[in-house]
């Protein structure tokens, strides 16, 4: 598929309002990646062990303020489409999308604030957290709601429904913790890493949305109804992704790790027969979504890969992996997967009218790939975190080339 046609299938918002605010989400992602990023470039050059406050803010605004902020943006992106909204429907994307940008700012800092101040401000993960939940299911739900309302409901429809549900469950989990923080702890769970009921699980949702992503991408126009397979994989997926929870609240960690493993199995088996080998088989230095597309589906590979030896091979015992692991792990999954991917729908979006240098896009494009590889490379053979300034510097690129299109382009 031609750039120009995967634009002509993906920018489909008829409505102006809509799209215009799905525009306004987007670059609020971004600008929230920005903290992301500049504390990343904080961390290369922070001796030892990263400070709580700078570790944890650096890691939501990637996770919530990017990923998750994005993935409402393509939710609404994918179940408005074409049809004719009443404007009752735009009022409510406005509210969801300015509250989102408030709300998602404000939880960011929070953890700032929190793990640098400590003491009476740990009443703000709780506080703003519960306003970032409610946020998330409203999206979740508007999600679940809207697919009766398409024409055809596709598998990917499915995926970023599953995803945002997931999310959800997540966002509360997270906010339990945040409680626990201020009033003690007084959930049942026995593992003392409690932050792997929320980060394992969310670990595990970002398959989904990245799954999502690709399949729209590598099918664009031949997407038709949903079959039995898309729906198995979207099934294993948000299953394995609410099992781990659901393990650590029961106390039956040990029994369910096993079949977490197998429904990531499944997941990336049936993704990789359905759609998966498509995206690899993307042209890298073809057209900006084949791009993104290529890279981020060969990171998705990277990243189960490493999830699934985390699992099964080191019966999700990070103590036992590699002083390298946790890094490339993460960067695997937030960097090579997911930013490749999302860039990948800000490009998409903005494809109608790009403005600023053709070399832009290309150029981050190899600066973050190619620099994850030399992050990659130093962190296992030296321990070092340098190799993550050329990688920074594409991330940086591309991040600034979306938000420069979408205040200046002319955009869907």
């Amino acid at each position: 598929m031609t750039e120009t046609e995967m634009a002509a299938d993906l920018r489909r918002v008829d409505n102006d309002a809509v799209r215009r605010q799905i525009g306004r989400l987007f670059l609020g992602a971004l600008g929230l990646f920005l903290i992301n990023i500049g504390l990343g470039f904080l961390n290369v050059f922070t001796s030892g062990g990263l400070p709580r406050w700078q570790f944890l803010t650096h890691l939501h605004a990637g996770s919530i303020g990017w990923i998750t902020f994005s993935l409402i943006g393509i939710a609404l992106w994918l179940f408005t489409s074409e049809r004719t909204v009443s404007r009752t429907y735009e009022r409510r994307v406005e509210w969801l999308v300015w509250a989102g940008i408030i709300v998602f700012t404000g939880y960011v800092v929070s953890f700032a604030v929190a793990f640098s101040q400590g003491g009476p401000f740990f009443n703000l993960l709780p506080a703003v957290g519960t306003g970032a939940m409610v946020i998330i299911w409203a999206a979740a739900t508007f999600a679940v709601s809207q697919i009766r309302q398409q024409a055809v409901v596709t598998t990917v429809h499915l995926l970023v429904a599953g995803g945002l549900v997931v999310a959800a469950i997540g966002a509360t989990m997270g906010v339990l913790l945040g409680l626990e923080r201020v009033v003690g702890l007084f959930l049942p769970i026995e593992n003392p890493d409690r932050v792997g009921v929320h980060a394992g699980m969310m670990d595990a949702y970002i398959f989904i949305v990245a799954s999502a992503v690709v399949e729209w991408f590598v099918r664009g126009a031949d997407a038709g109804r949903w079959a039995w397979p898309g729906v198995a994989q979207a099934v294993a997926g948000t299953l394995a992704a609410v099992l781990v929870p659901v393990a650590f609240l029961l106390a039956i960690v040990a029994e369910v790790l096993p079949l977490f493993g197998l429904l990531l199995l499944a997941f990336l088996a049936i993704f990789l027969v359905r759609i998966g080998w498509r995206g690899l088989l993307e042209n890298p230095f073809g057209s900006e979504v084949e791009g993104w597309t290529f890279f981020g589906t060969g990171w998705l590979v990277v990243f189960v890969g490493l999830f699934l030896w985390l699992v099964i091979g080191l019966q999700g015992d990070f103590g036992a992996a590699p002083h390298w692991f946790a890094v490339v792990f993460a960067h695997a999954a937030y960097v090579g997967m997911m930013t490749n991917l999302l860039l990948g729908v800000v490009s998409a979006y903005t494809a109608g009218g790009r403005v600023g240098p053709s070399w832009s896009e290309p150029a981050a494009r190899w600066l973050l790939n190619i620099g994850l590889l030399v992050f990659i490379g130093l962190e296992i053979s030296m321990g070092s975190r340098h190799g993550a300034l050329l990688m920074g510097i594409g991330v940086l690129l591309g991040v600034t080339t979306m938000i420069l299109r979408l205040i200046g382009g002319q955009h869907t």
